[in-house]
């Protein structure tokens, strides 16, 4: 399928590797109509992208990845046309960063008592002006010498319930699904495959979501169509991207490898105008 718009996308204003502007002149280059950046819990390098895009192409979808957790299970939410300039979406995403920090402070103290030794300061160098995340904390220890890639990192340690995995203040999805919609936005829900439960859909459908992402790497092809279907017989617009972090970094390597094609992404423009 020819990719036109990637609507999974992030950069170094959360746990990427590439600056907003790299990744729009990357989009560029690749002949993308449109990418959305979707930071976690961030908004922070929409604006930038916004500026560096020329011409408005690629077309800048201001987005972005909220995690929540229900039933013991992390649910990521993705929004779509928000207001980033929303006082009450900045409020709550300060509280998130701020937890963030929280997290990963206890994280290296976690990881001192299971004999890794690094410290706060490397994590911090690898996010840079972002607040730090687990994808830092896995760069680190890769770093190190301690495990041999980042999703080895994430697959051995830092996972889910796995010995180095520390809890953080997460939102539940249907107060991420509120405050997107509450921002002018769109909520969908981001990789379902994961989670692992998909009668979870018609909960997050009574609290507002409105869309589902259908293209995603970590998806094959059997379970895409699994979830065009669910879209379709639940009247949600369908999403999917690349989930990019950089080059490198797990499956999600390649920006543009997955996404809407041309009507595809006419179709989920058309439905935000029905949608809001």
């Amino acid at each position: 399928m020819n990719v036109a718009a990637d609507l999974h996308i992030h950069t170094t204003a959360s746990d990427g590797l590439l600056s907003p502007v790299e990744v729009v002149r990357k989009a560029l280059s690749l002949g993308l109509s449109a990418i959305a950046i979707t930071d976690h819990d961030t908004i922070d390098g929409i604006s930038s992208a916004m500026n560096a895009s020329e011409d408005d192409l690629p077309e800048i979808v201001p987005g972005i990845e909220l995690s929540t957790e229900i039933d013991d299970r992390e649910i990521h939410i993705l929004g779509y046309y928000i207001d980033h300039t929303d006082p009450d979406l900045i409020s709550l995403l300060k509280k998130l960063q701020e937890s963030r920090f929280s997290r990963a402070e206890k994280t290296v103290k976690k990881l001192s008592s299971l004999g890794y030794q690094i410290n706060l300061g490397e994590v911090l160098d690898f996010a840079g002006k972002a607040a730090p995340g687990r994808l830092h904390v896995a760069r680190a220890l890769v770093e190190k010498g301690y495990l041999p890639s980042v999703a080895a990192a994430f697959n051995d340690l830092l996972g889910y319930r796995m010995p180095g995995y520390v809890e953080r203040y997460k939102l539940r999805p249907a107060e991420a699904i509120a405050k997107i919609r509450a921002a002018g936005g769109l909520a969908a829900w981001a990789h379902p495959y994961l989670s692992g439960k998909d009668s979870l859909l018609t909960e997050f459908i009574s609290h507002g979501l409105q869309g589902l992402e259908v293209y995603h790497p970590d998806q094959n092809a059997s379970q895409t169509g699994h979830y065009r279907q669910l879209a379709k017989s639940h009247r949600l617009f369908i999403c999917g991207g690349s989930d990019f972090h950089g080059p490198g970094v797990g499956r999600a390597s390649f920006l543009g490898n997955y996404g809407l094609n041309v009507r595809e992404f006419k179709d989920f423009r058309e439905n935000r105008l029905q949608l809001l």
